[in-house]
């Protein structure tokens, strides 16, 4: 058995279908990823200040704005001096600092 046989047969264990483009030819479909490739570019990061008048929310439900984020939030409560912060149209909660909270967009 020569190597590429055996690459090729590595290949075929791991549910990989052998490759057959003329430009790689070595039946080794990822071969040619690196890490560079499969991890997406991080988003800007953005510097923005705390508002001068932070806004402390009350009622559960009510629309903030999380400046620190840029998106506007369902409040969900307060913990440790957290507040809980929820996407309008549902979605996984997320939480804040106080200081970064504003009933207006920034």
């Amino acid at each position: 058995m020569t190597n590429n046989q055996g690459v090729e047969s590595l290949v075929l264990r791991r549910n990989f279908p052998p490759c057959r483009c003329a430009q790689c030819g070595d039946s080794v479909p990822e071969a040619r990823v690196n890490a560079s490739s499969l991890t997406p570019a991080a988003p800007a990061a953005r510097r923005v200040a705390p508002p001068s008048s932070p806004y402390r929310p009350s009622i559960v439900g009510e629309r903030v704005f999380d400046v620190r984020s840029g998106r506007w939030a369902a409040f969900m409560g307060w913990q440790q001096g957290r507040a809980y912060l929820r996407p309008l149209n549902g979605g996984i909660e997320w939480d804040a600092e106080a200081r970064w909270i504003t009933n207006t967009e920034q």
